[in-house]
């Protein structure tokens, strides 16, 4: 009995003709799922269609596409991306409305076929090295989003996450203790990077590096897609999800600081577990007047001691999730307050800064792991 290999999964599940015949000099794709998005869409298509090289020239003609899935819209998005593409003739936007069951009617859902027919279209024109850039309907784009993330696969990255930040408008418009709590937790998140980036450095995502990797901008190669098999089925979290088949498969993942992107700070999201949830609890953390709660500074420490430890002993070998992922307090997990926290990783950042790795992993042997 013989297996099916990975990217053949990929390309059996690809929508066939869809999105219409690739134009022959594609060399990168953008896949934008969408959900009754018609007043959110256009900014996006105008910042698509912005787009500008590394030497702030046009990109050349046909190397990019847009690839929009419409997944069971009630309100008026197909009229506005077409609207909208009208107005950049330029810039080739393929646009799809479909409705998937009630069971499959998620952004999971609709990203994997995105991501799958991107990655079939660009096989198809025989350019695996080309890129699928991932990105949401609620989101702008930097003037040099592709270029910055072409530039990051070019020097070696297998897949690109880029920083999600919030639009101007929408950031001011916060509550202030939401907005305070949506800083420290940036600030947190940061921290934690720090710490592992001294512990266990990687030489392909070196400091100053973020945490994002989510679908208003992750990007990866083609034939990296494939040859993990494609986003994994998820409901929530899809985009997670593809993250750890990569780095669970041993690829490269840069965490970009050159890679921006301009999203939503609406409190009603299209999928769970996503920005929008962050900023509800936060809401309701302020209203409680709490604090949220965090992984301890000091569990981190240990938990990315352990990393670097484990890195150290097997370079070659991809390290368990549960030393990568920064888990939510409660339970198992000890938690504290979160500025409480942020002092004590800065505290751990500069007492492990001065030191040499060797001297770092030295320390790392003496904590309780």
């Amino acid at each position: 009995m013989t297996s099916t290999a990975p990217q053949d999964l990929v390309f059996d599940r690809a929508l066939p003709g869809v999105f219409g015949a690739p134009d022959a000099r594609l060399r990168a794709s953008v896949v934008v799922p969408a959900r009754n998005e018609a007043r959110r869409l256009p900014a996006l298509i105008g910042a698509l269609a912005e787009q500008r090289d590394a030497h702030d020239q046009p990109l050349a003609p046909g190397t990019l596409d847009v690839l929009v899935l419409l997944n069971n819209c009630t309100d008026r998005s197909a009229e506005a991306v077409a609207d909208a593409a009208s107005r950049y003739p330029s810039l080739d936007v393929r646009a799809v409305s479909l409705t998937f069951p009630p069971e499959v009617a998620c952004v999971g859902h609709a990203r994997r076929v995105l991501l799958d027919a991107a990655c079939a279209r660009l096989h198809d024109v025989g350019r695996p090295e080309g890129a699928i850039l991932s990105t949401d309907a609620d989101t702008v784009p930097a003037p040099d989003w592709v270029a910055a993330t072409l530039a990051e696969l070019a020097s070696g990255a297998d897949a690109v996450g880029g920083r999600a930040l919030l639009l101007r408008e929408e950031r001011a418009a916060l509550a202030p203790g939401v907005r305070r709590l949506y800083l420290l937790d940036l600030a947190y998140r940061r921290a934690i990077e720090e710490v592992r980036g001294l512990y266990a450095p990687e030489a392909h995502d070196p400091i100053p590096r973020h945490h994002h990797h989510f679908g208003a901008s992750l990007a990866v190669t083609a034939g990296v897609y494939a040859a993990v098999g494609g986003q994994p089925v998820a409901t929530t979290s899809e985009d997670v999800a593809l993250v750890h088949a990569l780095v669970g498969g041993g690829y490269r993942l840069r965490h970009s600081p050159h890679v921006r992107v301009f999203t939503s700070a609406r409190t009603s999201g299209r999928a769970d577990g996503g920005l929008a949830d962050a900023f509800g609890f936060w809401a309701d953390v302020v209203r409680r007047g709490d604090e949220p709660r965090v992984e301890a500074a000091s569990a981190a420490e240990r938990r990315l001691a352990a990393l670097g430890l484990y890195r150290a002993a097997h370079p070659d070998a991809p390290p368990p999730l549960a030393l990568l992922v920064t888990p939510e307090a409660g339970g198992d997990v000890e938690g504290e307050p979160i500025t409480r926290a942020i002092r004590g990783l800065r505290a751990c950042i500069a007492r492990l800064r001065p030191l040499p790795l060797t001297e770092r992993l030295r320390h790392a042997r003496c904590l309780p792991l």
